[in-house]
């Protein structure tokens, strides 16, 4: 049998997951909310791996031109993504999370772009990092 915590962590992995990949879902309350009432450090690391796992599929997505088959796609959100892709490299990885409703069409656009794999998943694990430790911290100051 499974425990409330337990059920928590995967339905935050599953929140963050999809948030990161294929549905336009905010993560970030959940994060919050997670962080209040169960481990931080389990979510943490849930959040993280979520995160990482869901930007990995929109990498591959964009790497096999799969977005044409997706309902997620917008071909002016990916348009405004390759735009700000151009504009500042690899490193909008980092803040890529943070930006509402562009942050995910950049991950396509990182694969489809042919973008070397162990670059993006550096960067896209770091930026998960930073984003996800400074909700945890956040619920955690606001909800001791």
């Amino acid at each position: 049998m499974f425990s409330v915590e337990q059920l928590g962590l995967l339905a935050l992995f599953a929140n963050t997951f999809l948030a990161a990949s294929i549905l336009p879902l905010p993560s970030e309350p959940s994060i919050l909310l997670a962080a209040a009432l169960l481990n931080p450090y389990s979510v943490f690391a849930v959040a993280v791996v979520g995160g990482v796992l869901g930007a990995l599929t929109n990498y591959y997505i964009g790497l096999k031109g799969l977005h044409s088959f997706l309902a997620k796609r917008s071909p002016e959100k990916e348009r405004k993504a390759q735009r700000i892709f151009d504009r500042y490299g690899s490193l909008v990885l980092i803040v890529a999370p943070w930006i509402p409703f562009v942050g995910d069409p950049l991950m396509i656009v990182a694969g489809a772009l042919k973008m070397d794999f162990r670059k993006f998943l550096a960067l896209i694990t770091i930026s998960r990092i930073l984003k996800t430790a400074a909700l945890v911290f956040l619920s955690i100051s606001l909800f001791p």
